[in-house]
């Protein structure tokens, strides 16, 4: 049992509501039911309720155990002083107002009708994948494409709040937040990590300073990221070498701590090469925020969709070991990568604290990328889910981690339907 249920069975109503009445005994007529918003506070807001013949308006609180009340520590939250109504499972304990008086307490389960607790039960029994598998069919198409544009816009409230903790981070510096997270999803998964760090031991304004050496660049970025360290005889290695010797003097930088990996990486991501692109793409385009400033930017005059490495790379992954020549640039799908987890979210915060609503074109930037291939996407198209788009696999994403892993059925609106039926 979780109080997921609890907020299920009274957002809509399926309890029995024709004699209520209170753990004190007192009658209880329900004119509103209150507002569910989700949020931290009271579950249920602006709730009117007549408690023998006497109406009250406020907030309701739920919990399976009456003693939540004291483990969550409410009684020394004023968010909870307005609760009106104390809703639980299990009556195990008296609960208190400031006051002193004890607070009117329905216990939900005396109105609940078996059929909706034993659809519960089902709901959650062990599933192969997902608690709804059995039955997600029954989510149509159209329903599906409102939910993934809720789950989207969830999706950018998330990477918004990274966002603004980097802009914290950088007092309020757009430019340099936006730098440091392009470069740290340059990383991909594996080296994300250490390519931040290189950005917070490299500032932006350091490198523009050296922008129209990509020379420069290259030796500022591979250098910082300990990754000019190899002993071999290699000519480049050696210039690079001396280059950053000489700006980290000038600059008094500092090698970052943690160094990028190569293990388990195709050569195309490794660390090297990602970091020559990223250096190419600052030399090309040195008004990095304008993708940002200027949403059209993407579309138009964009230097980091075929940014490649500069003349030795091509022949090179690691220093010291030649290949046929080969012209490595920033491919498609890494740029789409890019969009999705970066320029995209940026553009949607930027904007909105701006004043500036760009919603919607930023949810048609989703809908134009095609969907990422992953073990979640395999899934959802397994159980015939819709999975074309970077909309769609954005929000599938998001909806298997933040409402089926956390058995969120009844947060999600596949549940409330399928539950409702």
């Amino acid at each position: 049992m979780k109080e997921d249920f609890l907020h299920y069975v009274w957002r809509f109503k399926k309890l029995n509501n024709t004699s209520l009445k209170t753990v004190q005994n007192n009658s209880v007529v329900i004119k509103n039911f209150g507002l569910y918003l989700g949020t931290e506070g009271p579950d249920f807001f602006n709730a009117q309720v007549f408690i023998d013949g006497q109406l009250w308006a406020g907030t309701i609180e739920m919990h399976i155990n009456a003693s939540d009340w004291y483990a969550h520590h409410h009684e020394v939250d004023p968010a909870y002083q307005n609760v009106i109504l104390h809703v639980v499972w299990n009556n195990d304990i008296a609960v208190v107002n400031k006051n002193g008086a004890e607070i009117p307490t329905l216990v939900l389960k005396d109105y609940v009708n078996s059929d909706v607790f034993k659809a519960y039960h089902q709901f959650n029994s062990n599933p192969r994948y997902l608690f709804c598998e059995d039955y997600i069919h029954h989510f149509s198409l159209f329903e599906w494409l409102l939910w993934k544009e809720k789950l989207m816009i969830e999706r950018l409230e998330q990477f918004s709040n990274r966002i603004v903790s980097e802009l914290k981070l950088t007092n309020n510096n757009w430019e340099e937040a936006f730098y440091r997270l392009l470069l740290r999803n340059f990383g991909l998964n594996i080296n994300n990590d250490a390519f931040y760090q290189i950005a917070c031991f490299l500032p932006l304004k350091i490198i523009r300073k050296e922008q129209s050496n990509a020379l420069h660049v290259e030796a500022l970025l591979l250098g910082t990221a300990n990754l000019l360290n190899a002993d071999v005889a290699d000519f480049y290695l050696q210039t690079l070498q001396k280059t950053y010797n000489y700006l980290k003097q000038k600059y008094n930088l500092k090698n970052a701590v943690l160094t990028p990996t190569f293990f388990k990486l195709r050569p195309d991501n490794f660390p090297t090469i990602r970091l020559v692109q990223f250096a190419a793409f600052l030399s090309q385009q040195p008004f990095m925020f304008d993708l940002i400033r200027n949403p059209e930017t993407i579309c138009i005059n964009n230097h980091l969709l075929g940014a490649k490495t500069s003349q030795y790379w091509q022949t090179h992954y690691v220093f010291g070991k030649t290949h046929v020549n080969r012209t490595k640039k920033v491919s498609e799908s890494f740029y789409n990568l890019l969009l999705i987890n970066t320029i995209l979210p940026f553009q949607y915060v930027y904007h909105q604290q701006m004043g500036t609503d760009v919603l919607e074109e930023v949810l048609q930037h989703y809908h134009s990328i095609v969907a990422e291939k992953n073990s979640t996407t395999t899934l959802f198209n397994k159980l015939k889910v819709p999975v074309k788009t970077s909309l769609d696999s954005q929000s599938l994403l998001f909806l298997k981690k933040n409402y089926c892993d956390n058995r969120r059925c009844l947060n999600c609106e596949v549940g409330i339907k399928l539950m409702n039926r």
